[in-house]
C-alpha cells in the first residue's frame, strides 16, 4: 500500500508507487471551447483538461462574440477562424495560447467573408486548413495558413462535394485531414479528405453510417477519426461513427453520446475525444461527454460548460495530430521547400518538409514559403536554410525572391532579399557563412554567380561568372570552394559535362575543374568535407570528385531510379536525393559518400515533388 501523498517524498518512493502517484492537473494539456450561441452570440472561452474530468472554467474571451466558426490549432496555439459576428459572415482569424489564459489576439483574415461560416477545420502541428460552408453547388473554398506565424490565409483548393455544417472539430492525422457529413436542402453522409501538406481539392473517402447528418462533432487520435451526434432532418442523433484515417472506406458504429444533440463541438487529447454543448431540439445543452478513442462504446459524462450553447468551436493542445515530433529539431537536418504537383502554377506548393539526416525515414512537415514555387534553389548554414524561389505563383517563368527559415524553428519562411535578376533553374551551395546561387534561365542560360551572407538578410551581390552559361547545373562545396557541374547551355546549344570551381573567400570568376562522366542537366549535388557527388539528371548516374584535386569525375554507382530535377541534401556522411521527375516522384534515395555503390531507399516525401524543389541542410560538407 502506498504511503500518504502528503509531505516530502524520496524519489525512490515516488518511482516505487508511480502508478498511484497523484497527477498534477496543471501539467495536463488544455482543451478549449469558444464562442457559440446561448440565446445570442457569445465571446466566452472555456477551459477543460481532456484527460481528467470536471466542469469547465473561464479561460478568456474572443475578440468579438461569434458563432459558426471553425476551431483547432497546434499543440501551442488555439485558432478560431471565420464565423458569424453581429449577424453577418466574418473573415477574421484569431488565436490564443493554450498555456496562458487571456483574451484572443488578431491573426489575420480568411480570403473572403462570404460562406466563411458553417465550415470545418483541419490541422497538424504546422498548418491550419479552414473549409468554407457551402449551401449549394460543389465548389466550396478551402483556405490555409501557417499556425506559428500571423497573416492572411491562402487558397488551398476546393471541396468537390457540398459540405455545410460538417464536423465541428479537427479530424486528422499528421498528414491527412477529414471532413464529412452535410445538410442544407438535402443531407449527405459523404466523407472527403485532403493531404495537409499538398494544396489541392478534396478527394472522396467514403460515407458515414445512415442517411447522412449535419452539425456533428469531430475528434481523432493519430489513427482513428470520430463523428458524434448531429441531426438528420428533424431527428437529433446520439450516434458516434468512426473511421481509420489512413485508409479510405465507410464509417463504422462506435457507440452513443449521453444525450442526443446537434450543433455541438469536439476536441481531442492523445487518447480521448471530448464533445461539449449543442441542442437536443428543445434545450440548449451545457453537457460535456468523453470517449476513449482506441476502444468502442458509449460516451461518459465529463462535466459541464460554464454556459450552455450551440454553434461553438473547440480545440485540444494534446491532440495527437498537432504534436511536435519528439526528436525535433534533429542535429543533422535537411529542408525541402516548394514543388510542383500538377504541371502548372495551380500545383506550385509552399510546403517546407524536413528530414532527419542521421536516420532514414519519411519527410515531416516543417512550414511554408510565402509563395508556391518550382525550379528553385537552396543552400544552408548551421542555423539557416535559404531558398531562391525561381518560378512562382505570381511569375511562372522567373522571380528574384529569396526567403529563409531557421532550422530550429518550424513555421513560415521570412523574406531575405532579392537575387540580382528575375531568374529560375539556378543551383545553390554554401560554406558556413557565404551562399552562392549560380547559373539559371532568364530567357537564355546564365553564367552569373550571386553571393549572399547567410547570417544577414539583404540582396545578393555579384560574385563572378561561371566558365559557361548554363541552366539546371548542380552545386556542392567544401569549406573553401564551391563546385558547379553539368547543365544545359544555350551558348553551345548542348548539355554540359563541365565542372567549375570558385573560392568562397573572394569574388572572382570560376575556373575549370574537370568533367562529369556524362553531360547532363537537372542533376543534384551533395558533399562531405572531402568528396563531392553529382547524381541523376536525365538518368540514374552518380559521379564523384575529390574536391582537393582538379580532375574528371569517377563513376560512383546508380540511383534506385532515374531522377531529373530532384532535391539533394547531405550531412557529411550521407548524400540524400529526393523527388524529381522519375519512376516514383516521392521516393528518397541515399548513399554513403565515403564509399561507392548504388543508392538505397531512405523514405518518402509528403507528396510527389517535381521540378527542382529548393533544399538546404545544416550539416553538409561546406560546414566545418
Amino acid at each position: 500500500m502506498a504511503p500518504s501523498f502528503s509531505g516530502v517524498w524520496k524519489l525512490q518512493t515516488k518511482y516505487q508507487y508511480n502508478s498511484e502517484f497523484p497527477v498534477d492537473l496543471n501539467l495536463l494539456p488544455n482543451g478549449l471551447f469558444a464562442g457559440g450561441t446561448p440565446s445570442s452570440n457569445t465571446d466566452v472561452v472555456d477551459q477543460i483538461k481532456p484527460d481528467s474530468a470536471g466542469n469547465a472554467t473561464d479561460f478568456g474571451d474572443l475578440l468579438t462574440t461569434r458563432n459558426k466558426a471553425s476551431g483547432g490549432g497546434s499543440d501551442t496555439r488555439f485558432i478560431v477562424a471565420g464565423g458569424t459576428y453581429t449577424g453577418a459572415d466574418d473573415n477574421v482569424i484569431q488565436y490564443m495560447t493554450y498555456a496562458t489564459s487571456g483574451n484572443a489576439t488578431d491573426f489575420g483574415d480568411l480570403a473572403n467573408s462570404s460562406n466563411s461560416t458553417q465550415g470545418s477545420s483541419i490541422s497538424n502541428n504546422v498548418r491550419y486548413i479552414h473549409t468554407f460552408g457551402v449551401t449549394s453547388g460543389t465548389s466550396g473554398e478551402i483556405n490555409y495558413f501557417t499556425i506559428a506565424s500571423t497573416g492572411n490565409a491562402t487558397d488551398f483548393g476546393d471541396q468537390t462535394a457540398t459540405f455545410y455544417l460538417s464536423n465541428v472539430g479537427n479530424i486528422s492525422s499528421t498528414t491527412r485531414g477529414i471532413i464529412g457529413g452535410s445538410g442544407n436542402s438535402t443531407y449527405i453522409g459523404t466523407i472527403h479528405y485532403v493531404t495537409i501538406a499538398s494544396a489541392g481539392n478534396t478527394t472522396d473517402f467514403g460515407d458515414l453510417s445512415g442517411s447522412g447528418k449535419k452539425a456533428h462533432a469531430g475528434m481523432s487520435s493519430a489513427t482513428r477519426g470520430l463523428f458524434a451526434g448531429g441531426i438528420y432532418s428533424t431527428t437529433y442523433l446520439n450516434t458516434i461513427d468512426y473511421i481509420t484515417i489512413a485508409s479510405t472506406g465507410n464509417a463504422t458504429d462506435f457507440g452513443d453520446l449521453t444525450v442526443a444533440r446537434a450543433y455541438l463541438a469536439g476536441l481531442s487529447s492523445s487518447t480521448r475525444g471530448v464533445v461539449g454543448g449543442g441542442s437536443d431540439g428543445s434545450t440548449v445543452q451545457n453537457v460535456i461527454d468523453f470517449i476513449t478513442i482506441a476502444s468502442t462504446g458509449d460516451a461518459t459524462d465529463f462535466g459541464d460548460l460554464t454556459v450552455a450553447r450551440t454553434y461553438l468551436v473547440a480545440g485540444g493542445a494534446g491532440q495527437a495530430s498537432v504534436q511536435n515530433e519528439a526528436d525535433f529539431a534533429p542535429a543533422a537536418m535537411g529542408l525541402i521547400a516548394g514543388a510542383n504537383v500538377s504541371g502548372d502554377a495551380a500545383g506550385y506548393q509552399t510546403t517546407i518538409q524536413y528530414l532527419n539526416l542521421a536516420s532514414t525515414g519519411n519527410a515531416v512537415m516543417f512550414g511554408d514559403l510565402n509563395e508556391g514555387c518550382v525550379n528553385s534553389a537552396g543552400l544552408g548554414s548551421a542555423t539557416r536554410g535559404v531558398f531562391a524561389l525561381g518560378g512562382t505563383d505570381g511569375d511562372e517563368s522567373a522571380d528574384n525572391t529569396i526567403e529563409f527559415s531557421v532550422f530550429a524553428t518550424k513555421g513560415k519562411a521570412t523574406d531575405f532579399g532579392d537575387l540580382s535578376s528575375n531568374i529560375s533553374q539556378k543551383c545553390g551551395t554554401s560554406n558556413a557563412t557565404i551562399g552562392l546561387f549560380a547559373g539559371g534561365w532568364d530567357g537564355s542560360s546564365s553564367n552569373v554567380i550571386d553571393k549572399i551572407t547567410i547570417a544577414s538578410a539583404g540582396n545578393a551581390t555579384d560574385h563572378g561568372d561561371l566558365t559557361l552559361q548554363r541552366r539546371y547545373p548542380a552545386g556542392l562545396s567544401n569549406t573553401t570552394t564551391a563546385f558547379f557541374g553539368g547543365g544545359y547551355s544555350s551558348q553551345t546549344t548542348a548539355l554540359s559535362n563541365v565542372i567549375d570551381s570558385v573560392a568562397f573567400a573572394s569574388s572572382g570568376n570560376a575556373t575549370d575543374f574537370g568533367d562529369l562522366t556524362v553531360a547532363r542537366q537537372a542533376l543534384a549535388g551533395a558533399s562531405s568535407s572531402t568528396r563531392g557527388v553529382f547524381a541523376g539528371g536525365q538518368g540514374n548516374t552518380i559521379d564523384y570528385i575529390t574536391m582537393a584535386s582538379a580532375g574528371n569525375a569517377t563513376d560512383f554507382g546508380d540511383l534506385t531510379a532515374s531522377r531529373t530535377l530532384s532535391s539533394s541534401l547531405s550531412d557529411k556522411t550521407k548524400g540524400v536525393f529526393a523527388g524529381g521527375v522519375g519512376s516514383s516522384d516521392n521516393t528518397i534515395d541515399f548513399i554513403t559518400i565515403a564509399s561507392t555503390g548504388n543508392a538505397s531507399d531512405f523514405g518518402d516525401l509528403l507528396y510527389n515533388a517535381q521540378q527542382a524543389s529548393a533544399s538546404a541542410s545544416n550539416s553538409h560538407g561546406g560546414i566545418s
